[in-house]
C-alpha cells in the first residue's frame, strides 16, 4: 500500500450492518470530535472520511483516508484525540463490542478480516515511521513518486503515466515533507524533465533517473555539494 486509502476493506462485515447502528453524515461534518468516545468499531458503509490524529498544542496530523468497507477501531483506544471529518456524503454503521461479539459467533471469517486491516495499517505506518528515520524529505518524495510508478504507472510511448488525483498537500501529509518542499522538488525534477504533473496525471519521463535518485538517503553530487540546492533551489 502506497497511498494511506481504505487500508484493507472489510466487506465481508456488511453482512451484518442490521445488528449495527447506521448514521449518515453530510460532506464536510464531524464523524468523530476530539475527546470523544464512541466504544464502537466505525464502519463505512459508503462514502469516505478522513482521519486526523490532534496534538497536544491543537495541531493536526493528517493519519488516512477511508472509503467503502473500511472501519476505525474505536472500541478500547485510551488516545481519543483523533477527528474524523466526511470528505462526502458518507453512511457509518457502528458496531459496539457485544455486537461484534455475535457476528464472530456466525462468522470467524469477519474476525480475521479486522485482523487483516489492523495489520496492513500497522504495516503501512511502520515502513512510514523507517522512510522519516532514514530518508531526508526531498528523498521521501521522490520514493514515493517511483513508488507509485511501479504500482500504477502504465508505459505510454517512451514515458509512462499515473492517473492519479494527488494534490502537493496531500503529498506532503503522506510523506511528511513541507508543502514548499514538495512544490519544489516537483519543479526541479520537471526542470530536468524527469517528471511532470497535472491535476490528475503524473507523467514519468526519465524512470531511471528518478530511480537513481531514490536509492540515496540524502542526494549527493561526486564533489559532495548537496544535489538538493541543485535540484531542488531554494
Amino acid at each position: 500500500m502506497i497511498i494511506p486509502d481504505s487500508l484493507y476493506p472489510v466487506e465481508r462485515l456488511y453482512k451484518y450492518i442490521e445488528l449495527g447502528t447506521i448514521k449518515t453524515f453530510k460532506k464536510g461534518s464531524a464523524v468523530l470530535i476530539p475527546g470523544e468516545e464512541p466504544k464502537a468499531l466505525i464502519y463505512i458503509l459508503s462514502g469516505r472520511i478522513r482521519v486526523n490524529l490532534v496534538v497536544d498544542d491543537g495541531r493536526e496530523r493528517f493519519i488516512y483516508t477511508a472509503g467503502k468497507y473500511n472501519m476505525m477501531g474505536r472500541l478500547f483506544e485510551a488516545y481519543n484525540q483523533y477527528y474524523i471529518v466526511a470528505l462526502e456524503k458518507t453512511e457509518i454503521c457502528y458496531f459496539t463490542k457485544q455486537q461484534l461479539e455475535q457476528i464472530f459467533q456466525k462468522d470467524q471469517e469477519v474476525f480475521f478480516d479486522i485482523i487483516k486491516n489492523y495489520h496492513a495499517k500497522i504495516s503501512y505506518y511502520m515502513r512510514q515511521m523507517a522512510e522519516m528515520d532514514l530518508y531526508n524529505p526531498t528523498i521521501r518524495v521522490v520514493r514515493l513518486l517511483y513508488k507509485l510508478c511501479m504500482t500504477k504507472g502504465v508505459a505510454v510511448g517512451d514515458s509512462f503515466e499515473i492517473q492519479i488525483d494527488l494534490s502537493l498537500k496531500r503529498i506532503s501529509e503522506i510523506t511528511g515533507a513541507h508543502y514548499v518542499t514538495v512544490s519544489k522538488v516537483l519543479g526541479g525534477l520537471k526542470k530536468k524533465n524527469i517528471i511532470e504533473k497535472n491535476k490528475n496525471t503524473i507523467i514519468i519521463h526519465d524512470l531511471k533517473g528518478l530511480k537513481r535518485l531514490t536509492q540515496e538517503t540524502h542526494i549527493f553530487s561526486n564533489q559532495g555539494r548537496s544535489l538538493d540546492n541543485d535540484l531542488f533551489p531554494l
